[in-house]
């Protein structure tokens, strides 16, 4: 009768053992949370997409300034195969939207030259022979299709600048003969007559250096 008494107690004192080396076991395969983690900087495993680089696709003759090099003279050779180049530059904005074109060639920039802001509109306009400027070189003002000044020019020499306000009426106007000025006039906004100034005034804009592309 005692045999069979403590019977249960012995499966009790059995499977008792039996769970504490289970649980003992599953704690080195399966550890607790610890609490010092810090999980806040674990993501799900789906990075976020980063900004995807543009990559321009060029016409035929068209070259980046990355492919080019200029002489001491100023004139544009291929960078691969070292040779004058004849086609057009072009450069693009972050948008995608072109930045530039300059047309060139045997190497010296030939006929119009073009600049756009990044959002499209015509900043410069310029025209060149045989690497000089010739004809119109105009400006326009910031995000808008209004020219801000022109300057002609033949063979290089400037014969002739004006000017504009934002409301598009004629602010200023000088003549040059042989490089030198010859004469100037100037409005105010309101389209005043126009009043002849035998001096440079200082506050009429000055001969812009050409920006580079």
């Amino acid at each position: 009768m005692n045999l069979f008494m403590s019977r249960p107690y012995n499966l009790r004192s059995y499977f008792g053992g039996m769970l504490l080396i289970l649980l003992n076991t599953s704690c080195s395969f399966l550890p607790l949370s610890d609490p010092s983690r810090d999980l806040s900087n674990h993501s799900n495993g789906i990075r976020s997409p980063g900004l995807k680089t543009f990559s321009p696709s060029l016409q035929k003759q068209e070259f980046l300034e990355t492919s080019t090099y200029t002489d001491g003279e100023g004139r544009l050779y291929s960078a691969q195969n070292k040779t004058l180049l004849t086609g057009t530059l072009v450069a693009f904005h972050r948008t995608g939207k072109k930045k530039y074109e300059i047309n060139y060639i045997e190497g010296l920039r030939e006929g119009s030259a073009q600049w756009w802001t990044s959002n499209g509109l015509l900043k410069h306009l310029r025209n060149y022979h045989k690497g000089r400027l010739s004809g119109s070189w105009i400006e326009y003002y910031v995000d808008s299709e209004q020219k801000k000044q022109e300057q002609i020019y033949d063979n290089g020499v400037e014969i002739m600048r004006q000017g504009w306000w934002p409301n598009g009426s004629k602010k200023f106007k000088i003549v040059f003969e042989n490089g030198e000025e010859k004469s100037r006039q100037s409005w105010d906004a309101l389209e005043a007559a126009p009043s002849n100034i035998p001096t440079p005034d200082p506050l009429l804009p000055k001969l812009p250096s050409q920006p580079e592309p």
